[in-house]
């Protein structure tokens, strides 16, 4: 049967076939690379514009429906105008955009939900011509759009989407011009009032922080492997490294590499110079084996550690002849060993015989048992569990991995049930100790492997005596791990680079895509700054090189990763080098996997490393720009600092409203720093209530006698609880407690502020409605005020206003009003500085 050919594609009355699909963007095209035509009906490939690390070759280029001739041309049409906003054609039919062309990732999502709109209209029964619609049924798509997702978001990108193609409508062929639905109504509005809410601010975002019981463990964790781990994980990497190339006398999976001719005789001859080592011989005839013949597959087995059984088999080469020369010399010289029948199959009477590691015979079920239950007893043990669904359920125990941690490998010519079966759960003694894995698991103690690394060597434990210390919550100091397997260095690796990312994303305000530009070489001086060199891709086709200050923890963070990877250019890529044929692999990662990777790993050994578990939580890496924004909003002058960081159009002095937005506190972070402020005032209280324990009067002032009353209440609160009393060392105790008796004191250069609104006088002077939120600092009266402490700390600037005041005093030119007024601040002073002088000044 002969396939249907293509429909004939239309031409265009707006562009012309030949015209390049990114010709009038600004682009910066690369060398060797097509550019697309618009006469190219199928397919739009984007590479020669660059792709972005963070982006997916599928994510990359235009596919368009080729059954359709229709909605194929204006489909290439819309993207075309997109692709190309200073294009002749659409300037001569009034269509301006803004000539900065908008991105392919945001352009290919578009056309897909313009597809949509198209296919709706047609179960619908509409008119094929999108301009004829009825308003009504642009509000019927769009509630049909939003019965199929739940964010308002997207249902904003979609009335965008419809706008822009109206707005394109004049070179868009069989699409007549029409009007806008909703008129002037903002797009996130349409989308607010589909689902009843509330439409969001201009000048807030959408984007929501990161709560800061989240950000800072997720942090900590972040910079404990970089910090910490790095240097053990990098060192065994090399060590495992290493032993893929090691010699066949080690633990190597069945399907490890061939040895060589040359090799296998060099390993025969070293066999026979081993003191003890005897050839094994047949005791008495067998079958056609004569008495006194060596027992050619067990010796071949012991000479290559169980990896080869044929090495003296008859052959077209005299290699094997040779080696049978040289093994009969050997027993010329009486260095035999007699295996009574069983031909090596371990049925003699205990001569010497090769036994593969982990081969046992004659063992009983409770020995196994006591096996799983010995190796689930070692607190650093940890199951491997699938990954993914693709080979099996995701979080159930790999047994085949299991058992060889246990019993080591299975040989192939051992004629019994491999390891793995020991754990069948068809039989009662299989599922008993398949629930005892089981429930490791469920305790946390699983750990997920990727199918590629199921096999052979990687499931042996290597011991880590000088693995790097960690704190545990008693105090005492323990290594992070005391062993690890190549299959667990893969998943710590992998915890690595996610962490780096968490870190980078988080602290240097960069979007994914610049995070994931950054290549190697790129931290650099900018402005006698550290700063970190990327590729800004969001509004800018030509990719300019710019720069981000950072800090000395990311740059080595940066200089962490670029030992982890093994892209020649950029750092952030896959884990593995290339095999085969492949030069190198494509760079990029997926960070939302990335991000939930770690914080699942994170809480999964946890109790393990050390680590504050993080609270199951949203976080992907605009937020930790959003957030990090926000904390560096504080600072003063920072709008300047933070537009510059973010790359944010140069407008007002480089801040804009885009910056403010980010910059915005919200509820958790305010309490947040509400909290900080608090346990600050806290700290600066210790030293007085130390002074106050000694029977010191620590504070004057009107409001001296509260403060005395509220030390003396957390005294007696330590004195007599014997759990705190015993604490008293640590300071964060008496913080603590400090915290909960004084939560309004403030703190100031010339007195402290214990915030009680009734009694404040600073409050008299705000309207009713505003009294009692917070302390008027410009109105305070720090010798009046019942709220009012001074300490020792506060007395030289006392003193210092008190011989200002008595100096103006005796001014000949003083008016008498203003003499009097003078005189009256004076005595002020002079009842602090007199009781200062009573304490003792400090």
């Amino acid at each position: 049967m002969m396939a249907r050919p293509a429909p004939e594609a239309l031409a265009s009355s707006a562009f012309r076939d030949e015209e390049k699909v990114f010709s009038y963007g600004g682009y910066q095209l690369l060398d060797d690379l097509l550019v697309p035509l618009f006469g190219e009906i199928h397919r739009w490939p984007a590479d020669c514009i660059g792709r972005p690390a963070s982006r997916k070759p599928g994510e990359w280029r235009f596919v368009f429906p080729v059954n359709d001739p229709l909605i194929n041309l204006q489909l290439r049409e819309y993207c075309f105008a997109l692709l190309n906003p200073s294009h002749p054609v659409l300037r001569q039919s009034l269509i301006f955009l803004s000539a900065v062309p908008l991105s392919v990732a945001t352009i290919r999502p578009s056309m897909m939900e313009i597809r949509k709109i198209m296919d709706w209209g047609r179960e619908q029964g509409l008119p094929a011509d999108l301009g004829l619609w009825d308003p009504e049924d642009w509000h019927d798509e769009i509630a049909h759009k939003a019965s199929q997702v739940e964010s308002v978001k997207t249902v904003a990108f979609h009335v965008t989407t419809i706008r822009r193609l109206r707005q394109l409508d004049p070179v868009l062929t069989g699409i007549s011009a029409f009007d806008d639905p909703w008129g002037d109504e903002p797009a996130s509005t349409v989308a607010a009032k589909v689902y009843d809410e509330d439409a969001p601010s201009r000048d807030t975002l959408a984007t929501p922080a990161i709560a800061p019981d989240t950000w800072w463990p997720l942090l900590r964790g972040a910079w404990t492997y970089i910090h910490t781990f790095a240097p053990d994980l990098f060192r065994w990497r090399d060590h495992f490294a290493q032993q893929r190339e090691a010699p066949a006398d080690q633990p190597h999976s069945t399907k490890a590499r061939p040895v060589r001719p040359e090799e296998t005789d060099t390993l025969l001859k070293k066999w026979l110079r081993t003191r003890g080592n005897a050839v094994p011989v047949h005791e008495v005839s067998y079958s056609n084996v004569a008495a006194g013949t060596p027992m050619w597959t067990a010796l071949s087995k012991m000479v290559t550690g169980g990896r080869i059984m044929n090495i003296f088999a008859d052959n077209r080469s005299d290699r094997p002849r040779k080696r049978r020369a040289t093994v009969q010399a050997a027993i010329g010289e009486g260095r035999v060993a007699t295996v009574t029948a069983g031909v090596g199959r371990g049925k003699g009477t205990g001569a010497p015989r090769y036994i593969a590691p982990g081969t046992s015979t004659g063992v009983t079920q409770k020995q196994l048992d006591d096996d799983v239950r010995r190796w689930l007893a070692d607190p650093n043990t940890v199951v491997p569990v699938y990954a993914t669904d693709e080979q099996g359920k995701a979080g159930e125990p790999i047994w085949a991995i299991a058992a060889r941690m246990i019993w080591g490998p299975t040989p192939p010519d051992v004629h019994r049930q491999r390891n793995a079966k020991r754990f069948d759960r068809r039989n009662r003694t299989g599922a008993a100790r398949a629930r005892l894995v089981s429930q490791a698991v469920a305790d946390g103690r699983g750990i997920p492997v990727d199918s590629d690394l199921w096999s052979g060597w990687r499931a042996y434990p290597l011991q880590c005596p000088d693995a790097a210390h960690i704190q545990g919550e008693d105090g005492t100091s323990a290594p992070w791990r005391t062993q690890i397997s190549a299959i667990e260095l893969a998943f710590e690796l992998h915890m690595l680079r996610a962490a780096i990312y968490v870190f980078v994303a988080a602290l240097t305000l960069m979007r994914d895509s610049e995070v994931q530009e950054i290549q190697r070489d790129a931290v650099r001086t900018y402005f006698g700054s550290p700063a970190v060199r990327s590729r800004k891709t969001k509004l800018d086709p030509t990719r300019p090189e710019l720069y981000w200050w950072i800090i000395e923890p990311v740059a080595e963070a940066l200089a962490v990763l670029e030992q982890l990877s093994w892209h020649p250019t950029h750092l952030f890529a896959a884990l593995r080098p290339p095999v085969g044929k492949q030069v190198h692999t494509e760079p990029g990662i997926l960070s939302e996997a990335e991000i939930d990777f770690f914080i699942n790993g994170v809480n999964t050994i946890a109790h393990r490393h050390g680590l504050d578990k993080i609270p199951p939580a949203h976080v992907r890496s605009h937020m930790f720009r959003k957030t990090m924004s926000q904390l560096a909003g504080r600072e003063p002058d920072s709008e300047i600092a933070l537009g510059l960081q973010l790359k944010h159009a140069a407008r007002r002095a480089l801040a804009n409203r885009t910056t403010q937005a980010y910059a915005q506190m919200d509820a958790s972070w305010a309490k947040e720093f509400d909290t900080e402020l608090q346990q600050a005032a806290a700290r600066k209280l210790v030293d007085l209530l130390r002074g106050r324990q000694r029977g010191e009067r620590v504070a004057v002032g009107p409001g001296a006698a509260r403060l005395h009353a509220g030390l003396d209440k957390v005294i007696d609160t330590i004195n007599n609880n014997p759990q705190l009393r015993a604490q008293i060392a640590d300071e964060r105790v008496e913080e603590a407690l400090l915290a909960d008796e004084f939560p309004n004191l403030h703190l100031g250069t010339i007195n402290h502020c214990m915030f009680d609104a009734p009694q404040a006088e600073c409050q008299d002077e705000l309207p009713e409605d505003q009294r009692g939120l917070a302390p008027l600092l410009g109105a305070c009266q720090p010798a009046r005020c019942r709220n009012s402490t001074i300490t020792r700390a506060h007395a030289p600037y006392w003193v210092a206003e008190e011989d200002d005041l008595t100096a103006r005093s005796k001014n000949p030119r003083l008016s008498p009003p203003r003499r009097e007024a003078v005189f009256v601040r004076l005595a002020d002073v002079q009842r602090i500085t007199r009781a200062l002088d009573e304490e003792g000044r400090a």
